[in-house]
């Protein structure tokens, strides 16, 4: 088999209806099993280990089966149907433009012996009675022009020629819509950031289908002026909200405040708010400060970032903050960002600009007792800073999705509301030596509702012209049955 059949016979395959059918139906079977089967990485990890025994969970993520929107098997599916339906478009596209751009406008024999819809009607004279046709067609919307061929003469009339082309707008917008997918298939992520509030984050997270989580770098820095919740008046949340700042450059180049389904968009990336709680960064800090000296005591509040001026004109703060330590060789590490365990170190500064550093370990003895500083400070409570939960992705084929969305429902209004409908008229002898008028229409769908029309045309015709038609009525009306 040379190279020549092998594509004809490929060619015919994938220009096949019946192919087509087929793949648009695995591709929905697997579309609809995504539905089902939870998907990575938009359902967290734990919930998939809770949902599935751990054997099930390999052969699931195996097969490509929970994260089948990204499968290579499933792009392939959709790309094989794209080039099907590129290919059964172009194998009717000539027959399909011909029959729109050259219409055939004269009711030759060949043509009149099949349409299903006619009237014959004897008349005397051509162009009064082609002139009462035009008269007739234009009371029910038809515009009829005047045609001839061969020395012969008629009418041609015709609305909506443009609903033959509809299908291929609908296959158009299946092919902008499918592309879109497989182009978020190929390029497409989603991913998450906690920011705190105050904070900078120049990263997401990103996990594949094995529950593998990853870096990626975005073009810009994302700051977090300030978040916080809404709440009903029963406690309950309403709405989460964040003040975003998008710095390009070290220059702030957009600002929004961004809630629930109202993300922040720049360059391609949409931003949206996910989640929100406190942090384990602390806002303020508040120590009882007991004087060494007399023994009084007090509460001082210090803000993470800057300094508390104390009753003698010291002035506090706080050098550095560990939410969960520990110590290995006399250094202070940290071992999680939650405050579980926390450490602070004070910097109590006097009126000669001499600094005393000062630790306070929350586990130990919570004092600073025995340090040599006119206070024994110990840490009392604390005000959190908020975290923002953001969820940022990137899609570029949804534009194309939303284009095919809209061509989509503009293809299939003209496909189920508009109809290409065309009526002819010609003066043809009877082979008696007399005339006849015979006037024929057809239509591409909507064929009942057309047969009604066209016997309101018949009557009216019958009005007009009945003072010609003889007293037989078997020579007045010779009407073809429908096909």
């Amino acid at each position: 088999m040379g190279l020549k059949s092998i594509w004809t016979k490929l060619y015919q395959t994938l220009s096949s209806v019946r192919t087509g059918i087929f793949l648009i139906i695995i591709v929905s079977l697997f579309a609809a099993v995504g539905t089902v089967i939870l998907q990575r990485p938009t359902t967290d990890t734990d919930e998939i280990q809770r949902a599935y025994t751990p054997e099930t969970l390999a052969w699931l993520d195996r097969l490509g089966l929970t994260d089948i929107f990204h499968s290579w098997w499933f792009l392939t599916l959709l790309c094989l149907f794209c080039v099907c339906l590129i290919f059964v478009s172009l194998d009717r596209w000539p027959n399909s433009w011909k029959f729109y751009s050259k219409p055939v406008r004269f009711a030759a024999p060949p043509l009149r012996a099949g349409i299903p819809q006619s009237i014959k009607l004897p008349v005397s004279d051509e162009a009064s009675s082609l002139s009462i046709v035009e008269r007739i067609l234009g009371r029910f919307g038809y515009k009829a022009q005047r045609v001839s061929e061969d020395g012969e003469n008629g009418l041609f009339a015709e609305k909506q020629r443009y609903s033959v082309l509809a299908v291929y707008l609908v296959h158009l917008s299946l092919l902008c819509i499918f592309a879109g997918y497989i182009v978020d298939g190929i390029v497409g992520y989603r991913g998450n950031v906690n920011i705190t509030e105050g904070q900078t984050a120049s990263q997401i997270t990103l996990r594949d289908n094995h529950g593998s989580e990853s870096q990626k770098q975005l073009p810009f820095l994302l700051r977090c002026n300030s978040a916080g919740m809404e709440a009903y008046e029963s406690g309950e949340p309403k709405q989460w909200w964040s003040n975003l700042v998008v710095i390009e450059g070290g220059k702030e180049v957009l600002s929004k405040r961004i809630v629930v389904n109202d993300p922040l968009v720049y360059k391609g990336l949409h931003i949206y708010q996910s989640n929100m709680g406190k942090s384990g960064v602390p806002k303020t800090l508040t120590f009882e400060a007991k004087s060494v000296a007399n023994g009084e005591a007090s509460d001082v509040t210090v803000p993470l970032d800057a300094k508390t001026q104390l009753a003698d004109g010291k002035t506090l703060s706080i050098l550095r903050w560990v939410p969960d330590y520990y110590k290995q060789d006399n250094e202070v590490y940290q071992k999680s960002d939650q405050p579980k365990n926390p450490a602070v170190q004070l910097a109590l500064t006097d009126a000669k600009g001499e600094t005393k550093k000062l630790w306070i370990f929350y586990s130990e003895n919570n004092s600073t007792n025995g340090q040599g500083a006119p206070y024994d400070f110990a840490l009392k409570s604390a005000t959190w800073l908020n975290y923002t939960g953001l969820e940022v992705s990137h899609h570029p084929g949804q534009l194309g999705v939303w284009i095919g969305v809209v061509l989509m429902a503009i293809g299939l209004v003209v496909a189920f509301y508009t109809h290409h409908v065309r009526i002819w008229a010609v003066v043809i002898p009877d082979g008696k030596g007399g005339k006849l008028l015979w006037v024929g229409g057809n239509t591409n769908k909507n064929r009942d509702r057309f047969q009604l029309k066209f016997e309101q045309i018949k009557t009216a015709l019958r009005e007009e012209l009945g003072s010609e038609a003889p007293a037989n009525p078997k020579r007045e009306d010779k009407t073809l049955s429908p096909a």
